[in-house]
């Protein structure tokens, strides 16, 4: 009898386990304040990517709530973030100082996708591409409706031809030094990505307005147009809203300030209350396993 609950007792450990290990895999992109990108894991003594690209964890920033399990973006890791909706896709690019996450400067870079690492995914989209370039500073993730939005046949032509954007910052044309505060001329914002729509440039976003220093839409780079497969073929580029991570609380009060919309107090607070429920889940699921294993123990201690 003794044997049969100890066994029952670790198969639920294992298994409380295991689903916490598979709730590290979701990333989420939100807007360009809250999202979330796949890096080697914290313990990793191979900080290359391509090394890491079948045992990558999730970290995000922000307000995430679906990407339950993420690690944190290492502060200042993020250095410019450009996010742009579409009916078909979300995406985020821009800078990165690679040594906030202890990479190494020199390495070229990886993809992650829905085949790895295994069991990837991104809340609310069926495929993802995601790439870390530590040598031109640069990272980029889509989130995707369709495969054809989301090219992962195609790593090696990097972030700038998988996910056309703006890839501006505070670390010019991907190279340079950089400081944990992304410079004045890429001042944290965002859109509102709940209903995702192609946006229309006259119409102007809530960054691009605000920060005149930013390119404009037009003149973010194309799609190239070459015989290889391309993730925007078909798609119209949406107008970027461009920003970089805030850095300290007067950055985000600057940016609260700008967008004091009824709307955007609203999301605020269905983010706010989203978080607060996620957190109690990952609490409640980590006491659960800690009894757990308490309990197994204890029944060990027992037999013997």
């Amino acid at each position: 009898m003794l044997q049969s609950m100890l066994g029952s007792l670790i198969v639920g450990s294992l298994f409380l386990v295991s689903q916490q290990a598979q709730a590290a895999m979701v990333i989420q992109v939100v807007d360009a304040n809250n999202f979330c990108t796949f890096l080697p894991p914290t313990d990793s003594t191979d900080r290359l990517i391509a090394d890491s690209e079948t045992e990558a964890d999730a970290f995000c920033m922000g307000s995430t709530p679906k990407a339950t399990g993420a690690d944190s973006i290492p502060s200042g890791f993020i250095q410019s973030a450009h996010f742009v909706a579409t009916d078909d896709y979300v995406q985020v690019t821009g800078q990165i100082d690679p040594s906030k996450a202890n990479l190494d400067p020199t390495d070229g870079g990886g993809q992650y996708d829905v085949k790895a690492p295994d069991g990837a995914s991104c809340a609310g989209y069926e495929y993802f591409v995601n790439l870390i370039e530590p040598s031109s500073n640069t990272y980029c993730v889509r989130c995707c409706n369709s495969g054809s939005d989301c090219n992962r046949g195609i790593s090696e032509a990097g972030c700038e031809r998988i996910v056309p954007g703006d890839y501006s910052g505070p670390m010019g044309d991907g190279a340079g030094e950089s400081s944990d505060t992304p410079n004045s001329s890429a001042a944290p914002s965002s859109t509102d990505s709940s209903s995702p729509s192609p946006a229309d440039p006259s119409s102007g976003s809530s960054s691009s307005g605000s920060n005149p220093d930013l390119p404009s839409s037009s003149s973010l780079p194309s799609p190239s147009s070459d015989s290889s497969p391309s993730s925007d073929s078909g798609s119209s580029p949406a107008a970027p809203s461009s920003s970089s991570l805030p850095s300290d609380s007067t950055a985000s009060a600057g940016d609260s300030s700008s967008q004091s919309s009824s709307s955007s107090s609203s999301d605020e607070s269905v983010s706010a209350q989203s978080v607060d429920e996620s957190a109690a889940n990952n609490i409640g699921v980590g006491s659960m396993t800690s009894a757990l294993v308490a309990v197994v123990v204890g029944v060990a201690v027992v037999m013997l």
